[in-house]
């Protein structure tokens, strides 16, 4: 029986969950492939997020974006020198790029994480979903071609709009069976109309703006309900998804390190034709159910509002902290504060993940190979407001 529950999910269509997916662990891997933490017990993750590769081939500034973002990833590489890397979406802007050569952008995007041979994942975002390319069209792309580096799966979800939903363990050595943390990335959905051809229509299945409430929510309850049963415990988690949860709004006016340039009105999920429509709640209680009140979630971290780049927790988030990657490409709009460009690190360690409640050091690192706005997500952060 649990072997059989260990077996590793096989193959990249996003399907339906179905009664034998119910009997399967599906991040689970093995030999040279399973992620671990140092023999000092931390594991540091980088969070890059808004590259906006490929947004003016056919002007002058547009390739030099395109380098100065590479640059930018390069510099914040060196100065942290993580053991893995998250790329949190609009990898690429969809919209002006042309369906015959838009994945080769993403060899751009992974280029200086893939010379230094850093493990790596990908989230995608609304930019990434096009007349031009898709989310599905990523994920296998990346999948083909560096499969030796690449974590990124497609275990559940709508194709082609928003199939990349999966977990990633890191157990604290090669002999564990249970692993010390585990990293959750979640499709976002949303289209952006357009490419170099003229607008095009939204297709009908494409226009929405929150993580798949169909399928997602029951993945993460039974992954969650596996985990349980067959580590006797669900590890601490750290969450990757583009757009924010709509709970960002409401932390937003709270004071937080870091910046605050997309306020007051974060772009979040849950809305369609700028009214709330509630249906990002089926994947947001479902991260409180496995958050159980314990601290369990470490943060659940978006990119997309390139002008924040804070953390904050509060009860309104059930005490869970969400954060904001800030802007990690040369493409895309600018803000007052995000001129210099940054990713988000998460630096995990054993001791502190075997706390009563888990907590976890997390700051922005800068293009410039400064950092800033580091604090400690857990239960003492901003308990004024818990």
């Amino acid at each position: 029986m649990i072997l059989g529950i260990l077996l590793l999910a096989s193959g990249v269509t996003a399907v339906p969950l179905a009664r034998s997916f119910s009997s399967t662990l599906s991040g689970i891997l093995g030999g040279s492939r399973k992620l671990t933490f140092d023999a000092q017990g931390n594991f540091k993750v980088l969070s890059f997020s808004d590259m906006h590769f490929g947004e003016g081939e056919n002007v002058v500034w547009g390739p030099q974006q395109d380098v100065n973002t590479s640059i930018a990833h390069t510099h914040i590489l060196e100065n942290e020198n993580p053991n893995y890397v998250v790329f949190n979406g609009d990898l690429v802007t969809g919209e002006n790029v042309y369906a015959f050569n838009a994945t080769k952008y993403l060899d751009q995007v992974y280029a200086p994480t893939v010379a230094r041979k850093i493990p790596f994942s990908s989230t995608h975002g609304n930019h990434d979903n096009t007349l031009a390319i898709n989310h599905q069209e990523e994920i296998e792309y990346e999948q083909a071609h560096y499969s030796t580096l690449s974590y990124t799966r497609s275990d559940v979800g709508p194709k082609p709009w928003g199939s990349g939903n999966y977990w990633v363990p890191v157990f604290a050595t090669k002999a564990d069976l249970v692993p010390a943390v585990i990293m959750w990335f979640f499709d976002s959905r949303s289209f952006v109309s357009g490419n170099p051809a003229g607008p095009g229509p939204i297709p009908p299945d494409a226009n929405f703006y929150w993580v798949d409430e169909n399928t997602v929510p029951q993945y993460i309850k039974q992954q969650r309900e596996l985990m349980a049963l067959v580590w006797k415990k669900v590890p601490p988690a750290l969450v990757f998804v583009h757009i924010p949860v709509q709970k960002a709004d409401i932390l937003a006016p709270l004071p937080s390190e870091g910046d605050h340039d997309d306020e007051p009105d974060p772009d979040t999920q849950g809305f369609l034709n700028n009214t709330y429509t509630g249906l990002d709640l089926p994947f947001w209680n479902a991260l409180v159910e496995m958050d159980g009140g314990k601290g369990i979630v470490l943060a659940v971290t978006s990119g997309h509002d390139h002008g924040e780049s804070w953390c904050a927790r509060a009860t309104a988030s059930s005490g869970i902290p969400i954060c904001f990657n800030g802007h990690s490409g040369y493409g895309g709009y600018v803000t007052e504060h995000s001129m210099v460009r940054n990713g988000r690190v998460f630096a995990l360690n054993l001791r502190d993940l075997a706390e009563k409640v888990p907590v976890v050091r997390t700051w922005n690192s800068y293009e410039n190979k400064t950092i800033n706005d580091e604090v400690v997500l857990g239960p003492e952060y901003m308990a004024q407001c818990n």
